[in-house]
């Protein structure tokens, strides 16, 4: 009670007395550790975790800072040290700077002999993207131990470390679900040198798991969707794949269930030209009328390089298109393969006008159609998305490609990267919320530096 008397008065306290209620919260943290949180409590709630969320909701990033690194000490008992790790992730959580100044911390005790608490920072560091990148030889050693190598490996196969592959092509043979092993597979396939290890994994892990892996909460995690998104990355060099992608289209085309392949009919499409053998299973889906036979066209058109399966489905369309989930893609491929006509320029200004999807899914094809002439029109748009997981690295794409003329978006970017606090992105999971923050927040570097400094 008098921990959480302390913290309660923390919460309402002024600067000046931070000092008197931290060291309460200290003295009695060790005996409400014991007590709170555990098995027939009414909150799952431990001690640091509590201490960790009034430090966040009163803005004291430098006293999480010194806390966790305070309570990490060697000297400290392992209930203290626990409550460090607690607060580190809050922090990580909520400050942009928090993984570069508390990865030194945590690179001392991923060095110390295997315990619990070594396992649980190891976690911690995992969980962001920065820190694993910044921390990336202190847990490369930890691969070889089993209770933390495939948290470790998916984490680096994250950002693309490629000696995570070993640990990734194991845990994708035994037929494990770690969480975050498709998109681990996928942002390290584009990063090696020869991927013709991870193409045949990949087709034994197909040819073994005949079943579909149905979207859901649980989908990045099956073994056959993360095989079939390892292949969507790798792009054409992947061709010794499409029999088995085939096989999995034909398979759920006889049970009538074409949504189950979805993923398979992406793949081909990044394949491209070599999956030619699967066209005459998608165009009945594009025939048919299918809820998918959209997916199917853009696979279809990847595949044929014909401009007729674009065309054809655009004139299907009327020109002042409120929505079409393909018709950005559609737009763009057309205009890098011969150039619009005029009634599909139309249809391009008018998804222009429809904020959201289509807006930003077409201002790469409206800049590159019209050029120095859309910046005034882009302008006034892009920027309103540029904090949005989902469409703020699209609407980056476009003001990085358009140079020079997107300068009077600096300000916007500036904002953003400037900001001390993590973006707020609503996914239900703090962790991934937190690398959405991380990978937007790199990109708008990277977008200002061509912004700022291109001279075309």
């Amino acid at each position: 009670m008098r921990f959480l008397g302390s913290l309660a008065a923390l919460l309402t306290a002024g600067p000046g007395d931070w000092a008197r209620w931290d060291a309460a919260a200290r003295e009695d943290f060790e005996a409400a550790a014991e007590m709170l949180g555990g098995q027939g409590g009414r909150s799952t709630w431990g001690a640091g975790q509590r201490w960790a969320s009034v430090l966040r909701r009163l803005d004291r990033e430098e006293g999480s800072y010194s806390w966790v690194e305070r309570l990490l000490g060697r000297h400290e008992p392992d209930r203290a040290r626990q409550a460090g790790l607690d607060i580190a992730a809050e922090a990580m959580r909520t400050w942009r700077a928090a993984p570069a100044r508390l990865t030194p911390t945590f690179s001392k005790l991923l060095t110390e002999q295997p315990s619990p608490l070594r396992l649980a920072a190891a976690v911690v560091v995992c969980a962001s993207l920065t820190a694993t990148r910044l921390a990336a030889d202190n847990l490369v050693p930890l691969l070889a131990e089993p209770a933390l190598s495939t948290t470790v490996a998916t984490a680096l196969g994250s950002i693309g470390d490629p000696r995570a592959l070993p640990v990734l092509l194991r845990t994708l043979r035994t037929g494990a679900r770690p969480p975050r092993l498709a998109g681990a597979l996928a942002a390290l396939a584009p990063a090696l040198s020869d991927p013709t290890e991870l193409i045949k994994t990949a087709r034994d892990v197909l040819a073994g798991h005949q079943d579909p892996c149905h979207e859901g909460r649980s989908w990045q995690s099956c073994p056959a969707a993360a095989a079939v998104h390892a292949l969507a990355a790798i792009g054409p060099a992947a061709r010794a794949a499409v029999p088995e992608l085939t096989a999995r289209l034909r398979a759920a085309l006889d049970r009538h269930d074409p949504t189950a392949a979805r993923l398979e009919v992406f793949a081909l499409q990044q394949i491209g030209p070599p999956a030619t053998p699967a066209v005459a299973l998608l165009r009945p889906l594009v025939a048919g009328g299918h809820r998918d036979a959209d997916l199917a066209v853009v696979a279809v058109l990847a595949i044929t390089q014909d401009r007729a399966v674009a065309e054809d489905y655009l004139d299907a369309r009327p020109e002042q298109l409120r929505r079409c989930r393909i018709a950005p893609h559609l737009l763009a491929w057309l205009t890098d393969h011969g150039g619009l006509t005029d009634r599909q320029v139309r249809q391009m200004n008018h998804l222009f006008t429809q904020p959201g999807a289509m807006q930003v899914g077409v201002a790469a094809t409206l800049w590159q159609h019209n050029g120095p002439a859309a910046a005034p029109r882009l302008l006034a748009e892009l920027p309103k998305y540029l904090d949005d997981d989902t469409f703020g690295p699209t609407a980056m794409a476009v003001l990085g490609a358009m140079g020079r003329y997107a300068r009077p978006a600096l300000p916007h970017l500036d904002r953003l990267i400037e900001s001390p606090r993590r973006t707020a992105v609503y996914l239900g999971d703090p962790d991934a919320e937190m690398r959405a923050d991380e990978q937007l927040f790199d990109l708008a570097i990277t977008t200002r530096a061509l912004v700022r400094d291109t001279s075309v």
